[in-house]
């Protein structure tokens, strides 16, 4: 396989706008054209450094705020291990009214994870709600309005996000560097130079980020917080891992912000069921119509899921009454898990009254408009400007002068 197609197919999607235009640097070469070269070649230089440089910003930025989080949570593991208080909290909810229940639901036991893929790591503890329903049921609902486990959960999720991120960000480094090393090799070779080793060594010098040295270094931090965040995790009702886990989506144009959500969905059950919008009701709700057909989002979001539906409407409440099981309500062995950027989502009054709702920390600078206005949008201004644009909180690119979300296919009204 020619590089220039591994390079596009290993590189994110939502990262291609920023890599070295290695099908230009060809061109040009092909051409003969030493002076297009030179100028796509420090254009490919340019928007690497530049991509590098915001992205290092915020991993600084992002470790500092991952490390006062898992400080957080160590303070909060200690101070509920020294009064017990969560242990309080949960037998509680477990009791039944009875003495001689209350007094065989206090107890907790130490079990092992079935699944390497858990949030919670090779083992944990478990609380032991010795059959009750209705004390698992509560149980199940005060752990996820639990300070600790929020703060664990927090931690947990954003720390393997953040580790995934790493990991693909020194992938771009690498493959971008190579890029530009196999370019140069071309070039004496058509050239009959031999000047490849001498610029590399300028490059190393005004890039030398691209050998991904300080992320590297990042990346081993991160898995001394996530080490720490592990020791930290709360003990759990019997059974949480078994449970069914409801969310809803639209997933289009589908990014790692989805396949971070949803992997991690089986932090809070074994089976994954996930509603999906079909076409029409995309275009209701958003007033903009997908970029994938429902078909093509459809087996994007599969490979994540157990069982995935299909909602023709605007309203999901019948959609989702329809799928979750009356038996799993009754034995509470179900509950519903989506991102945070969308804390009152549509039927959520009915879901949190049959089930524990729980949210999660969605990815940094990670969204469908992002990915449509860059790639999709009609003017190459309004491209360019969203690619290195600002994000809000939900991923979306705001204009720097207005804060409003650039909008697809117009600039905004002050440019």
């Amino acid at each position: 396989m020619k590089f220039g197609h591994i390079l596009r197919e290993k590189t994110l999607k939502e990262w291609r706008f920023y890599s070295v235009d290695y099908k230009a640097l060809k061109k040009a070469l092909n051409k003969g054209d030493a002076k297009e070269f030179d100028e796509v070649l420090e254009a490919s230089k340019e928007r690497v450094k530049k991509f590098y440089d915001s992205k290092e910003s915020w991993v600084m930025t992002y470790l500092k705020s991952l490390e006062a989080k898992v400080a957080e949570l160590v303070q909060i593991s200690a101070d509920a291990n020294r009064s017990n208080t969560c242990c309080d909290k949960l037998d509680a909810a477990a009791c039944s009214s009875t003495d001689e229940d209350a007094s065989s639901l206090s107890s907790f036991s130490s079990t092992s994870n079935a699944s390497n893929d858990s949030l919670f790591g090779e083992s944990q503890g478990e609380v032991n709600c010795c059959g009750n329903k209705d004390s698992l049921k509560d149980a199940y609902r005060l752990m996820g309005s639990d300070v600790r486990f929020q703060a664990f959960i927090y931690c947990k999720k954003a720390l393997d996000t953040f580790l995934r991120e790493l990991d693909l960000l020194l992938e771009y480094l690498e493959l971008n560097f190579t890029a530009i090393t196999k370019i140069l090799k071309k070039s004496d070779k058509r050239n009959k130079t031999n000047m490849r080793e001498d610029k590399i060594e300028e490059i190393l010098r005004t890039h030398s980020f691209l050998k991904g040295s300080a992320l590297a270094s990042v990346r081993v931090r991160v898995q001394h917080l996530l080490a720490q965040t592990n020791e930290n995790k709360p003990p759990l009702p019997e059974g949480w891992e078994s449970r069914k886990v409801y969310t809803i989506g639209c997933f289009d144009l589908f990014h790692r912000g989805h396949q971070n959500v949803l992997k991690s969905l089986r932090e809070f059950g074994a089976y994954i069921v996930a509603g999906i919008h079909d076409d029409a009701s995309y275009y209701k709700l958003k007033k903009k119509y997908p970029i994938d057909t429902l078909e093509v989002r459809m087996r994007n979001v599969k490979p994540f899921v157990d069982q995935l539906y299909v909602i023709s409407s605007t309203d999901p409440l019948l959609y989702i009454q329809s799928v979750v099981s009356e038996q799993d309500v009754t034995n509470g062995t179900c509950c519903y898990a989506r991102g945070d950027d969308m804390l009152e989502f549509p039927a959520r009054p009915w879901v949190e009254s049959v089930m524990p709702v729980y949210f999660v920390p969605r990815t940094e600078s990670c969204s469908s408009t992002l990915l449509r206005t860059m790639y999709h949008a009609d003017c190459p201004e309004l491209r360019l400007k969203a690619a290195f644009a600002r994000t809000r909180y939900d991923g979306k690119p705001i204009d720097e002068k207005t804060g409003e979300v650039l909008v697809l296919n117009k600039l905004p009204t002050n440019q």
